[in-house]
């Protein structure tokens, strides 16, 4: 007998069964990235909360079928529906997903800002932290696995080639700070070839990057504020909100 359970928002679920019964296969509805590994050829859906179906909990739910069907949506934030099974054969986590359905979804809470400069540059820019609601601990006191990341996103707009001169090798600079105006951490990352401080963005093109953030980064519940743009450059700073229950 098939259990069929829904699984929305990046909540944590798990299967319904009849007493007695295991169930074959689940259908269900998970919002994620879509990644693939080249190396093996095998394309997957990445939450940012542990996924607990068929008896696994997972952040990483393996794709079957023909999942090269949805490659446009590839490093893409979507929502996909389709039926879990248990394919213990292939290792760690032992299910797999056929997905029916996809779609490309704005996560909740995107902050957006604009840069305009008339004809030379006209680029969009967009911050999301996903989710951007979590606990770090359950009412217990144990970790729940939330695994938070910030995903920075400049589109060009322009017809012209966006240049763009690092004068150091830090590249995107972070920083949190609480509801109250106080730094709670920050970081950067580093641009270790000395070639790679200078870099284009073509017509239409963009740059996306993920950063996952530790617990230490907000460790306290309230509301948080993390702003994120090229370190030394000026315009492309942006500020997205979230909360820590």
């Amino acid at each position: 007998m098939r259990a069929r359970a829904l699984l929305v928002a990046l909540l944590v679920g798990s299967a319904a069964r009849s007493a007695g019964q295991e169930p074959v296969d689940t259908a269900l509805t998970i919002q994620g990235f879509l990644q693939q590994d080249n190396e093996v050829g095998l394309w997957t859906i990445v939450v940012p909360l542990p996924l607990q179906v068929l008896e696994t909990r997972t952040y990483v739910v393996p794709l079957v079928g023909q999942p090269e069907r949805w490659g446009r949506y590839l490093n893409r934030y979507i929502e996909a529906s389709g039926r879990v099974t248990r394919l213990p054969e292939r290792g760690n986590p032992g299910i797999g997903m056929e997905v029916e359905k996809a779609k490309e979804l704005e996560p909740p809470g995107t902050a957006r800002a604009t840069v305009d400069h008339g004809m030379t540059l006209h680029a969009d820019i967009t911050l999301s932290v996903i989710p951007n609601r979590f606990r770090w601990r359950d009412t217990t006191g144990s970790p729940t696995g939330v695994n938070p990341v910030l995903v920075y996103t400049i589109l060009n707009r322009r017809s012209a080639p966006i240049f763009f001169v690092l004068p150091t090798n830090r590249f995107l600079c972070v920083a949190v700070k609480s509801s109250e105006g106080i730094s709670v951490w920050d970081t950067a990352t580093i641009v270790r070839r000395l070639d790679s401080r200078r870099f284009t963005m073509q017509r239409g093109g963009f740059f996306r990057d993920a950063l996952h953030f530790p617990e230490d980064a907000a460790s306290r519940p309230g509301h948080y504020y993390a702003r994120v743009g090229i370190c030394d450059v000026d315009d492309y700073d942006i500020t997205a909100e979230f909360d820590v229950r």
